[in-house]
């Protein structure tokens, strides 16, 4: 038949295995660039909280040994955020503001 193109079976896999592969590695392109904006905006946030942390530090009325508690907390969010490690950082400083939050 004039005008159609036929394709042999070996050809119609390969060309579905190079969609499949396509298709993976359009969506790990896509998982990292949705992905990547999360650190920065994860950087971005420790400062806030330990500001705020440290306000609250300044304000509660917790016994001395919840105080010194949370201060450190909050010092060691502020040096894992200064090293890098936002993630630890921000479980720190939660704690932290778990802590101070309390009545």
């Amino acid at each position: 038949m004039a005008g159609q193109v036929e394709f042999n079976p070996g050809e119609e896999l390969s060309r579905r295995t190079f969609m499949h592969k396509g298709a993976l590695i359009a969506g790990a392109l896509a998982a990292f660039w949705v992905g990547l904006p999360a650190a920065p905006a994860s950087a971005r946030t420790c400062p806030k909280l330990i500001k705020e942390g440290r306000d609250l530090l300044a304000k509660t009325k917790l016994v001395k040994a919840e105080k010194d508690k949370a201060k450190a907390l909050i010092d060691e969010s502020e040096k894992l955020h200064d090293g890098g490690d936002h993630g630890e950082s921000m479980k720190k400083i939660k704690e932290a503001l778990a802590l101070l939050k309390k009545k």
